[in-house]
């Protein structure tokens, strides 16, 4: 329904368009700055692992015990920063609902909640967190800006 005369002319009023955004701060940012540095490095880590299996198949005679070396040792980092990637995105914490804005699960999703499709709702949080240094909760639907400054109680 759209808004009346009395109500689009009173003081204080302003009519926001579909592309403004209102980002809340956030008041403790060093978990998710801790959470997405170790979500850059286990993607980094699968990267490594995808590059040296495919360096290890395609590798000759002489050079496939130290791709087969490399490999494991990708294979040992990516499970190492899987983990303490996991940990830290549970630590992580939406300021409003408390939820895990950072680690997908199957609760139900905010309406404006959204997703590049062919990632799930948590890697699409990271990714936007990392380039636009800003998120959406999947659960409250309320967007955090990291680089917001939390305002002083006057």
């Amino acid at each position: 329904m759209p808004p009346s005369g009395h109500t689009r002319n009173r003081s204080g009023f302003k009519e926001r368009g579909s592309g403004s955004r209102r980002s809340r701060s956030v008041p403790y940012k060093k978990r998710f700055v801790v959470a997405l540095f170790f979500s850059v490095l286990f993607y980094l880590g699968i990267i490594a692992l995808f590059t040296s299996a495919v360096a290890f198949f395609f590798a000759s005679a002489e050079f496939k015990k130290i791709s087969a070396e490399i490999l494991i040792a990708c294979l040992g980092i990516s499970l190492v920063t899987w983990l303490i990637s996991y940990v830290k995105r549970r630590g992580a914490l939406c300021p409003l609902c408390k939820s895990t804005p950072f680690a997908d699960n199957l609760a139900r999703k905010h309406e404006k909640a959204f997703r590049l499709r062919p990632f799930n709702y948590g890697t699409t949080a990271i990714l936007t967190a990392l380039f636009l240094q800003r998120w959406r909760c999947m659960y409250c639907g309320t967007s955090f800006d990291l680089l917001k400054t939390k305002k002083k109680d006057q």
